[in-house]
């Protein structure tokens, strides 16, 4: 595949760059729901939910568990910038298992508990377990 049939890919935390290649196309949980990005797409700017970003490189599809936050898509670049991201092949598992259901476990229960957060803590949790791939 041509260079001009790639389109730029970085995913940035506060951390520092956690993904930047060229990819052949990128699908993000985007606030309006997936949103597909190729080479070539219009200028976008739009916000991100909890999820996995996707993207195809070299004919292999990669995952990346993101925070909310934004992305940009412009010049034949896509900018990705949330407050934590994970690559797919990095991801704890066992960790992730159990902040799910540590999660799960504090919102069945009883207790006067902060819910939104522990909605969102269960929702990164599952991303992080989709992104690699359980």
């Amino acid at each position: 595949m041509a260079e001009k049939d790639k389109i730029l890919l970085e995913v940035v935390t506060p951390e520092g760059a956690v993904f930047s290649n060229m990819v052949e196309s990128i699908v993000v949980p985007a606030e309006v729901g997936s949103t597909g990005i190729l080479a070539g797409h219009a200028p976008l700017l739009t916000t991100l939910n909890i999820g996995v970003l996707r993207y195809v490189r070299e004919g292999q599809e990669g995952k990346i568990a993101i925070s909310k936050g934004f992305m940009s898509v412009q010049d034949n670049e896509a900018e990705v910038l949330v407050s934590t991201a994970e690559k797919g092949e990095n991801i704890d598992v066992a960790r992730a298992e159990a902040s799910a259901e540590r999660a799960r476990q504090r919102l069945a229960s009883q207790a006067n508990i902060d819910r939104a957060r522990a909605e969102a803590s269960l929702a990164r949790a599952t991303a992080r377990l989709a992104a690699a791939g359980k």
